[in-house]
């Protein structure tokens, strides 16, 4: 089971090999207008959020920082080490230490086509997400992210201080994704690149196994990693205690070069079958399937009628810098689907009914199950923070029957189905940010 770290991510960029991390806290420390200069090789991202924060910046100005920070395909290219890796097929799931989409897409242009076909779990302390199948029961791919995925909301390991916070919840009963630590435990680990600290690869090794790391039997993990190899006290501990525990002489990217032209020797590709059907458009970053949000974006609840006047503001609030999730489709029913859905609500940072006439039509419609779902939730909301804002386009009378006593005692504010509307777009940006604040204060 390949464990995937930050050291995978190059990319040829202008000519020169850039490696993610270091990219993104260049483009960070820019964003932020603090010193770029002289920052380590190794937690770049944490150096400019502590320079930052050392200049009486806001934490979570970090995160969404980032979120608008962060480079398009066009950008910053699909590394070739990832789609190595996607090409050998026997490796269903995917651990990723790093906060990026990247493997996700490399798994759906390789296996798929680009058709968002991969399956993304993310860990968040505050949200736990855990597998909901054994890995040999999978019938297609899946990522799990195990230090956060980004989003705007503090939820992701950036900082040392993160990767403390990440650690110290793994420990809880309640706060342990035990299906996935349960296959860990099953499978061998090919550790990637991860770039650990003596002490996180100790944590790591030893919180994948139930049993002490010197009694493990039967199984041999590989890592190919050059801050690990290069540490002579961690491959002293291991030599003495993790036997069993192979430090392969390459770095991670010549490391799954060789495993890949390996692989390929052995199984060269076979001619494809047509296509049945034209590939989808690939995913925006931090995208799966159309189903999967970003955690703690905002979520619009619309009648499939207004689908442009919610696009339009999707890309408005984007622009903003809010993370935005609506139901491209608006399907109606499914198990699976209205699950989805009902997550979605659940791990969202507003709800944002769009109110139209067309939402106040006497037949049964699924958006008002969306409605239900969003009062729920609304009432373990602290009473300090918004959840349900309203936008009403249109004549929609405020007693209007059709409408949910909780939607009639609130505040409304109305937008120009046409657009531009500024005076919405402010009023979610800092109910947004206020939400952003209280998930940085509980963190």
């Amino acid at each position: 089971m390949p464990i995937v770290g930050p050291d995978l991510l190059v990319s040829e960029v202008e000519g020169r090999q850039v490696q993610l991390y270091s990219f993104l806290a260049e483009r960070l420390a820019a964003y932020l207008e603090v010193a770029g200069e002289d920052l380590p090789p190794t937690g770049a991202l944490h150096a400019v959020a502590c320079r930052f924060l050392a200049g009486g910046g806001q934490i979570e100005d970090i995160y969404s920082g980032l979120k608008q920070v962060f480079p398009n395909a066009a950008t910053f290219p699909v590394p070739t080490p990832l789609k190595q890796l996607a090409a050998i097929r026997p490796f269903r799931l995917f651990v990723s230490t790093t906060l990026d989409p990247f493997l996700q897409q490399a798994l759906d242009e390789v296996r798929f086509g680009g058709q968002p076909r991969t399956r993304v779990y993310a860990y968040a302390p505050q949200a736990v997400e855990d597998l909901d199948q054994a890995v040999d029961a999978m019938e297609r791919p899946a990522v799990f992210q195990l230090f956060g995925r980004l989003s705007a909301v503090p939820e992701y390991v950036v900082t040392e201080e993160d990767t403390l916070e990440l650690v110290h919840a793994l420990q809880s009963e309640t706060r342990r994704p035990h299906r996935l630590f349960d296959e860990l435990d099953r499978h061998q680990l090919l550790l990637l690149g991860g770039g650990f600290p003596d002490w996180l690869a100790r944590f790591f090794l030893r919180t994948s196994r139930r049993e002490r790391l010197w009694l493990v039997r039967g199984r041999t993990d590989v890592v190919a990693d050059a801050r690990m190899r290069d540490d002579p006290a961690l491959v002293s501990f291991l030599k003495h205690f993790s036997a069993r525990t192979r430090i392969a002489s390459l770095d991670a990217v010549r490391f799954v070069d060789e495993l890949h032209r390996r692989w390929m020797e052995r199984h060269p590709p076979q001619a494809a079958p047509a296509p049945k059907e034209a590939a989808a458009p690939a995913p925006r970053p931090g995208a799966g399937s159309p189903l999967e949000m970003l955690p703690g974006a905002v979520f619009l609840s619309y009648a499939s009628e207004d689908r442009a006047i919610v696009a339009a503001l999707k890309d408005e609030l984007e622009s903003a810098g809010v993370d935005v999730w609506f139901d491209r489709n608006a399907l109606e029913g499914g198990d699976d689907y209205e699950k989805k859905i009902r997550r979605n609500i659940e791990c969202c940072s507003l709800f944002v009914p769009i109110l139209t006439p067309h939402t106040v039509t006497s037949r049964r419609r699924f958006f008002r199950l969306e409605w239900d779902w969003a009062d729920r939730v609304a009432v373990q909301a602290p009473p300090q923070l918004r959840f349900i804002l309203p936008l009403v386009a249109g004549d929609v009378a405020p007693d209007d029957p059709a409408l949910p006593d909780r939607f009639r005692r609130l505040h409304w504010e109305r937008i120009q189905p046409e657009g531009p509307n500024p005076a919405a777009v402010e009023l979610l940006k800092r109910a947004y940010r206020d939400y952003q604040r209280a998930v940085s204060e509980r963190s």
